[in-house]
């Protein structure tokens, strides 16, 4: 049985401890400490102002860190984070890009954490990777503001994090809530359509943004990244046209009688039509995600 979020938390703060650093030595990046110490007396059921986690993601790329007050903190961080995936608090998603970049570029779960954490980690990113996935409903979209332009980057970038995707990939494609089939419907109409036919989501237009979801899109300063390699193996042995068919005809199954079994059947219907630009961009996605430093980047199909 999956967890809730609030135990998820709590799994997470046991792998970390949840005493109070005894002193401050982090340096402040823009000199002035006092994010650092609201933040270090912070309880456990209290939330983190997003100023001051910004701050402390600025701190975190710019001067040496303090493990210590790293291990009291990444688990707020991550509640955060988590409530930016979800939208249940918009305030932390200037954090959130901050975030991402810190822990890619200063090599956090590497250098700063043991196993069992890094773990416990990928077990908080992934359920609420999939919680938010479990979420997803109806299958037509305008504009910039729905769910699935949360969800897909949120996943794009875990798989330059951290090297599991195929545990977190499994869950999804298992297809064993109406969430997760309509997720699958979603990411895989962008492997079939181009940007202005794809049924499930509007073309992109100046004043709502919108259009489908670049799948290879990262999020937080990752121009020098790129997926794992573990990942990009694992893509390049589950994404291929005859796997994504049989996704979409489960998914298409699993949603009888729910929103959108209509537009997961036309799209069944549109695949003998659509099967070389399937075939292509099964095959392109690995690369693109193996690309760093390219950006932007876009389907030669």
């Amino acid at each position: 049985m999956s967890l809730t979020s609030s135990n998820r938390l709590a799994a997470l703060r046991r792998k970390f401890g949840k005493d109070q650093p005894k002193e401050i030595t982090q340096e402040a990046f823009d000199h002035d400490r006092g994010h650092l110490r609201r933040l270090a007396r912070l309880g456990s059921r209290e939330k983190a102002q997003a100023i001051d986690l910004w701050n402390y993601t600025q701190d975190l790329l710019y001067t040496d860190i303090q493990k210590s007050l790293l291990m009291f903190l990444l688990p707020f961080c991550l509640e955060a984070w988590s409530s930016d995936l979800s939208a249940t608090n918009s305030s932390y998603s200037g954090f959130v890009e901050s975030f991402y970049t810190a822990l890619a570029k200063k090599k956090i779960f590497d250098e700063y954490l043991t196993r069992e954490q890094a773990e416990g980690v990928s077990e908080f990113m992934q359920g609420s990777i999939l919680d938010e996935i479990d979420e997803q409903r109806g299958l037509f979209y305008e504009g910039m503001n729905s769910r699935p332009y949360r969800w897909i980057p949120g996943l794009m970038t875990y798989g330059v994090l951290l090297p599991d995707v195929e545990r977190l990939w499994g869950d999804w494609w298992s297809l064993n809530t109406v969430g997760r089939a309509t997720a699958a419907i979603q990411y895989a109409s962008c492997l079939i359509y181009p940007d202005d036919g794809n049924p499930v989501f509007a073309p992109f237009t100046p004043n709502r943004g919108g259009g489908p979801p670049l799948l290879w899109e990262f999020e937080g300063v990752l121009y020098e990244h790129h997926w794992m390699g573990k990942n990009l193996e694992f893509l390049r042995r589950i994404l291929t046209p005859s796997g994504v068919s049989e996704l979409l005809r489960h998914a298409a199954e699993v949603l009888k009688n729910q929103p959108g079994h209509d537009v997961a059947s036309r799209i069944l219907s549109d695949l003998p039509m659509c099967s070389e630009t399937l075939k292509e961009r099964c095959a392109e996605l690995p690369r693109l995600l193996e690309m760093s430093g390219e950006r932007p980047l876009s389907w030669t199909r």
